[in-house]
C-alpha cells in the first residue's frame, strides 16, 4: 500500500513544482488529479485488505436459501492463497421463533388474499395466493372445498348465481416445519354492469328462441325493453387489405412516374449523344466556308425548324435546345450568356465543352476554332463508334436467355422420343 502513497505524494510534489515553476494550467491540474487517483487506490485497496481476512461468515435470513463464498487460504507451510469454496446455509429459527413466523406469516396473508376485494365476507373478484410470505421465510400451498368456486389459481368463476361459502386451506412451511392454516371465504356474484344485464337478457331470449328446433332458421330479437336491437355478423375486419393496396399503388404511381421520367430522360441523353457528332460537323463546315460561329448556328437551328415543320424530320432535344439559344439571342440576351446556358441545359459534358469552346471563341476571336471543332468532331466519331460497339455486345447479352430456352426445348425434343424408344 504505501507505492500507493509514493505515487501520491510524488504527483502532488510534482504539481507544486509545475505550479511554482509556472506550467500550464491544463498540466497542473492533471497531476492533481493523478494524486487524487492515488489516494483513492489506497483507500480502496486498504478497504479491500481489511475485508480479506475474516473469522466468521454472516449467514443468510430464513427464506434466503443457501451462499456459496469464495476464499482464499494461507496455512503457515501448508496452503498458500488455495482457493476454497464455503457453502453458507441460511440461519436457522428456534421453535419459538418459528412459531412466531406462522403467526406472523398468518396475519400477512389475510390481508394478501383479498386482492382487489373488500374482505372475505364478501369476495367478488379473483383471490391473490401468495407463493411465500414473511419476505421468503414461509412457503405456502392452497386448496379449496368447491372447486366450481374457485380455480387452483384463485380465480373466481363467471357463473356463480348466488353467495357461496367456500374454506381455503393453507399449507404453511417453515424450515421443514408445517402448519395447516384454514379459513372460510364468502364467494358472492359480481353485480354486472347495465351493459352485461342487456346481454344476458338477450342471452336468454335467444336460448327460448332455439329451443324451436322445428324451424329452419332462429329468429333473433329486434327489440328488448323498448329498445331497437340491431343484428351484425362478426367477420374479418378486411378494410385494412384495401388501405394496403391503396398505400401499395400509390407508392407504385410515385415509382412508376420517377421510372418514367429517369427513361425519358436517359432516352433524351441517348438522342443528344448521338447527335452531337452530327452538330460538331456542320459547325465545322460552314465555319470552313467563311460564317462565323453565330450564323453557322442560326443556319443549323433554322434549317432544323424548317424541316420539324415540314415533319420531316421528328423532336430533336439537342436541335430544340440550340433553337432556345438563338431565341435568346434574338430577344437580346449576350452570345456569351447565351451558349453558356444551352451547355448547363443539355447536361452533357460534350456539350459542356462544346459551350466552353464557342464562348473562348467569342471572348479571343476565330484563331484555331476550326481546328478545335475537327479534333472534337473526330472525337465525337470515334465515341459514337464505341457506343454502338458497346449496345451491340449489350444486345448480345440480352439474347443468351432466349437463346439458352431454345437450346432446351431442342434438346427436349430429341431426348424425349429417344427415351421414349427406349423404354418400349
Amino acid at each position: 500500500m504505501h507505492w500507493y502513497f509514493v505515487g501520491m505524494a510524488l504527483c502532488a510534489g510534482c504539481a507544486w513544482g509545475m505550479k511554482r515553476s509556472g506550467f500550464r494550467k491544463n498540466v497542473y491540474e492533471a497531476a492533481l488529479v493523478l494524486a487524487g487517483g492515488f489516494l483513492l487506490a489506497a483507500a480502496l485497496w486498504q478497504m479491500d485488505e481489511s475485508g480479506r481476512m475474516q473469522e466468521r461468515v454472516t449467514r443468510n435470513l430464513p427464506g434466503q436459501g443457501q451462499e456459496e463464498k469464495d476464499y482464499l487460504v494461507d496455512a503457515e507451510g501448508v496452503l498458500e492463497q488455495y482457493p476454497v469454496k464455503v457453502p453458507v446455509e441460511e440461519k436457522q429459527l428456534t421453535k419459538k421463533q418459528r412459531k412466531e413466523c406462522f403467526r406472523k406469516a398468518k396475519q400477512e396473508l389475510d390481508q394478501a388474499i383479498l386482492g382487489e376485494n373488500v374482505s372475505l365476507d364478501n369476495v367478488q373478484s379473483s383471490l391473490h395466493l401468495p407463493d411465500t410470505l414473511q419476505e421468503g421465510a414461509v412457503s405456502a400451498e392452497y386448496s379449496f372445498s368447491d372447486y366450481e368456486v374457485f380455480d387452483a389459481e384463485g380465480a373466481l368463476s363467471g357463473s356463480l348465481t348466488e353467495p357461496v361459502l367456500v374454506e381455503v386451506a393453507a399449507e404453511l412451511t417453515c424450515q421443514g416445519e408445517t402448519s395447516l392454516y384454514s379459513f372460510f371465504v364468502r364467494a358472492v356474484p359480481r353485480e354486472k354492469s347495465e351493459q352485461e344485464q342487456f346481454a344476458g337478457q338477450l342471452g336468454q331470449l335467444l336460448e327460448m328462441e332455439n329451443q324451436k328446433k322445428d324451424k329452419g332458421y332462429l329468429e333473433l330479437p329486434t327489440e328488448l325493453e323498448g329498445i331497437k336491437v340491431i343484428w351484425r355478423e362478426q367477420t374479418e375486419n378486411r378494410s385494412w387489405i384495401g388501405l394496403l393496396l391503396g398505400a401499395a399503388g400509390a407508392a407504385g404511381v410515385i415509382l412508376a412516374e420517377k421510372e418514367r421520367k429517369k427513361r425519358e430522360e436517359l432516352e433524351r441523353q441517348q438522342q443528344m449523344m448521338l447527335d452531337y457528332p452530327e452538330i460538331v460537323s456542320k459547325l465545322s463546315l460552314l465555319l470552313g466556308a467563311g460564317m462565323n460561329i453565330t450564323c453557322a448556328w442560326e443556319k443549323i437551328a433554322s434549317s432544323y425548324q424548317k424541316r420539324k415543320k415540314l415533319q420531316e424530320v421528328q423532336e430533336r432535344w439537342a436541335y430544340e435546345e440550340m433553337l432556345a439559344a438563338l431565341h435568346e439571342i434574338q430577344e437580346g440576351v449576350g452570345e456569351l450568356q447565351a451558349f453558356g446556358n444551352f451547355g448547363e441545359r443539355c447536361r452533357l459534358a460534350p456539350y459542356r465543352k462544346l459551350s466552353s469552346l464557342i464562348v473562348q471563341n467569342i471572348r479571343k476571336g476565330a484563331n484555331g476554332m476550326q481546328r478545335l471543332l475537327d479534333e472534337e468532331e473526330r472525337e465525337a466519331f470515334e465515341e459514337r463508334k464505341a457506343r454502338a460497339r458497346k449496345a451491340g455486345e449489350e444486345a448480345g447479352t440480352k439474347l443468351l436467355l432466349p437463346m439458352g430456352m431454345m437450346l432446351a426445348v431442342v434438346l427436349a425434343i430429341l431426348v424425349v422420343p429417344a427415351g421414349l424408344t427406349l423404354n418400349l
